[in-house]
């Protein structure tokens, strides 16, 4: 395998820096507790990445904010363009007021950001749940209709027993099978399969920090 690195001081940066966190999750401190050199040079690291992390947000914002704006002056869509820069200069100035007014108050209060998160946006939420189930139903008739096999009558069965069962009232009845199914299938299978993905997803990043550690991958520029 040929490594190529046409910037070898980024490539440098970026493997010492991974190999030092690396390091650090194992040996940051020593036997009697007490904290070493790379679990000092580890904590720096992580916080200067929390800070790039931010900075990377505002960036994400700023792009945001121009790219509706363009919109805007364009006439393309200009209505949901002006409602989401609208939302988003609300919702800023709403938080730095809670912000200051907590730090002047030296107490955590935040009410007119959780008015807006209780009354907005977990409303819209919900609603977007429920058209999550809806197409998920529609899906399911389809899939019926046009490929009848063990898999997809198993699918269905499945969406059946969970949306009969989220009803409140079967929900709330004793010895309900249709909500014993339900509860099973939420605390196994469901379980079992996000704890797959989340392996896999896990695995995933192990590979891909390995490959930026080898200089395969050079997101850094290298």
């Amino acid at each position: 395998m040929k490594l190529k690195f046409r910037a070898p001081v980024s490539v440098a940066v970026a493997v010492g820096v991974g190999i030092i966190v690396l390091l650090g999750y194992f040996f940051g401190t020593n036997v009697d507790g007490e904290i070493t050199l790379l679990g000092i040079l580890r904590s720096y690291f992580l916080q200067g990445a929390v800070v790039v992390a931010g900075v990377a947000l505002l960036v994400g914002v700023y792009n945001l904010t121009a790219t509706h704006a363009k919109n805007i002056r364009r006439g393309d869509g200009s209505i949901y363009s002006f409602t989401t820069v609208l939302a988003l200069l609300i919702t800023l100035l709403v938080g730095t007021y809670d912000l200051v007014m907590t730090y002047l108050q030296d107490e955590p209060g935040l009410q007119y950001t959780l008015w807006i998160f209780k009354n907005i946006q977990l409303p819209i939420e919900s609603s977007l749940m429920g058209l999550i189930a809806i197409s998920l139903t529609y899906a399911a008739i389809r899939l019926l209709s046009r490929r009848l096999n063990l898999t997809s009558a198993v699918f269905v069965v499945v969406v059946l027993i969970l949306l009969i069962g989220a009803i409140p009232a079967v929900a709330a009845s004793e010895f309900n099978i249709i909500t014993t199914l339900r509860n099973w299938i939420l605390s196994v299978p469901a379980v079992g399969g996000t704890r797959g993905i989340l392996l896999g997803m896990a695995m995933g990043i192990i590979a891909t920090g390995i490959r930026i550690l080898m200089g395969i991958d050079r997101p850094y520029g290298g």
